[in-house]
């Protein structure tokens, strides 16, 4: 594992993003992150298993990069500006060429927020169509889980929605030089703003949160959708995934059955649950406990899984 010590930054903002990005770099202070090359040329910090609502310090997402012959990919940005500041510092360990694409796999706050680290640097942030309307939308709720968490204020949580799009069941290729990277949009399943972005050269795919390893997978989509979108990338000519959350895997074709495994087995006993008139709570305690022992952060994220499923397959 390539290992790097990031700089010291004090917790000082300003309103502009350069006197922001300038402050954090020279002054705040936090863990060092490392990154592994699982890939030539693919690089990937695994973020920690914790829940937002727990210790949520906007680094519990995986994030990473591409290098390509002519510039750099980054697949993800971080929980925060901090957090991309130090994605930024860690690139520059490694290559000097332009970072040129901001890649966001989905919605989610942990994923997102150190887009801003990247502005002003001739770069074009790519997502899902829905993307930009999704953030706008979180936006406020995202703000509240910033200050409460990571001490930003509401004027400094900074959002980033991308200038490239891409439409549902369409692809688009992106040359980093000698090294083209297919990004494609699905329909709903863990959001409704879900892409995942293979490595033609080592075959090696970004899934986003449409896979996690290890922690419970999260439904903030459709249960239905999810199943079926697992289906299309098992039919992938793939030698590896990198997650959203977890460990990378060359044995994706096992990870993503196992996570499809729990999705069936919870949607089944969530549609018996309604059929029997079962209220929500019970519902909760009692569905997919069977999966608890194989996965992280179980009771939690299962509990929110099913708060998300239930009303929608009441209407079934």
């Amino acid at each position: 594992m390539i290992r790097y010590r990031k700089n010291f930054f004090l917790k000082h903002y300003s309103l502009s993003i350069f006197l922001l990005t300038f402050s954090m770099f020279i002054f705040a202070s936090g863990p060092s992150i490392d990154f592994e090359e699982v890939a030539p040329g693919i690089f990937v910090h695994q973020g920690e298993h914790l829940d937002v609502d727990e210790t949520y310090h906007g680094d519990i997402a995986n994030i990473g990069f591409i290098v390509g012959e002519e510039s750099i990919a980054v697949i993800d940005s971080g929980g925060s500006l901090k957090i991309g500041n130090e994605l930024k510092t860690a690139i520059r360990k490694f290559s000097k060429l332009p970072v040129r694409y901001v890649i966001n796999t989905h919605v989610h706050l942990d994923h997102i927020y150190g887009n801003a680290s990247f502005v002003g640097e001739n770069v074009d942030f790519i997502g899902h169509v829905e993307l930009p309307k999704a953030m706008a939308l979180r936006k406020e709720f995202y703000e509240r889980i910033n200050l409460e968490f990571l001490d930003v204020p509401n004027d400094q949580s900074i959002q980033v929605a991308p200038n490239i799009l891409i439409k549902p069941n369409e692809s688009k290729i992106f040359d980093l030089g000698n090294r083209k990277i297919k990004v494609t949009a699905f329909s709903i399943a863990h959001t409704k703003t879900d892409v995942t972005i293979e490595d033609m050269k080592t075959k090696t795919l970004w899934a986003g949160d449409l896979l996690f390893t290890e922690r419970t997978p999260v439904i903030d989509g459709d249960i239905h959708g999810f199943i079926a979108v697992i289906d299309k990338i098992l039919m992938l000519d793939i030698e590896q995934v990198i997650p959203g959350h977890g460990t990378p895997t060359k044995k994706w074709k096992e990870a993503f059955l196992k996570e499809q495994d729990y999705f069936k087995l919870l949607r089944d006993e969530v549609r018996l649950a309604i059929d029997n008139d079962q209220d929500l709570q019970l519902t909760i305690d009692t569905a997919g406990q069977s999966e608890s022992k194989k996965w992280e952060l179980f009771d939690i994220q299962n509990a929110r899984n099913i708060n998300q499923i239930f009303p929608i397959m009441e209407w079934e």
